[in-house]
């Protein structure tokens, strides 16, 4: 538990720096994280037989934050476009391979990361291009980690005497995740009015938390799958998507939540 909130303290105090550090630190920052994030998940698809292109992938992710930092609230226009280009280039790609087999597995998970780690962190460059920018990144930013910790130390607390490591801990996710996200819209409230008042950070902290513990939840077992070979032995595990997979979640919840509790 100390080591994973350790962990996440310095991913908050690293997205800290690139949000105080401006928008091009930010998408510096996003581009690290999201280019390391996908390697793992590509690297677990490549493990169960699978051969994407993760060339294509990478530039898939890259074309989705640049766009976002260009565009801001108005990039999720031309998201769609940058998704389907992505396909179509994945297509071409096993076309010119000689061994053609699996080829719609080949493509589907090509699209994966791109779609996971850079269709949703792309909202959270998206959030700091747009109008109050500043205001928006470090707020979700705030409510994010807090669910996260909150998540952490619930979990720790009411499993740290169960016989079985890994006993569901779906209830604790939850409302560790609220407690956290809601400590945050607190100092929302308090220190960002406006443009959030106390109704509107506590409908965002509720959705921010309810989105972030259903990420960590569902790649928990979709991670599961991905590491357990045949013979019942773990592969290593994905080290940074397990830690952002919350935030990857709720920037799209926090993002469209905002834009219509704005109008």
């Amino acid at each position: 538990m100390v080591k994973k909130a350790a962990l996440l303290l310095a991913i908050a105090g690293l997205l800290a720096v690139a949000l105080l550090a401006g928008r091009i630190a930010l998408l510096l920052t996003a581009i690290v994280v999201a280019g390391a994030a996908a390697g793992e998940m590509f690297r677990l698809l490549r493990a169960r037989g699978a051969l994407p292109s993760a060339p294509l992938g990478y530039a898939g992710i890259l074309a989705l934050l640049i766009v976002a930092y260009v565009r801001g609230e108005r990039a999720p226009i031309v998201f769609p476009a940058v998704i389907a280009a992505t396909l179509g280039f994945a297509f071409a790609v096993m076309l010119m391979r000689l061994d053609r087999v699996n080829v719609t597995r080949a493509v589907a998970f090509t699209l994966l990361p791109v779609v996971t780690v850079g269709l949703l962190g792309a909202y959270v460059v998206a959030l700091r291009s747009a109008r109050d920018g500043f205001r928006l990144a470090w707020v979700f930013a705030l409510m994010a980690v807090g669910a996260e910790l909150g998540t952490v130390a619930m979990t720790w607390i009411f499993r740290r005497g169960a016989l079985t490591p890994r006993a569901r801990r779906t209830w604790e996710s939850y409302t560790g995740a609220a407690v956290g996200a809601l400590l945050a819209a607190v100092v929302a409230a308090l220190t960002a009015a406006p443009p959030f008042t106390w109704a509107k950070a506590i409908i965002l902290a509720v959705l921010v938390a309810a989105s972030a513990a259903t990420g960590d939840l569902a790649w928990a077992m979709i991670e599961d799958d991905l590491t357990q070979d045949e013979r019942g032995t773990r592969r290593a595990p994905a080290v940074v998507l397990r830690h952002i997979d919350g935030a990857l979640l709720s920037a799209p919840v926090f993002f469209y939540v905002f834009r219509v509790l704005a109008r």
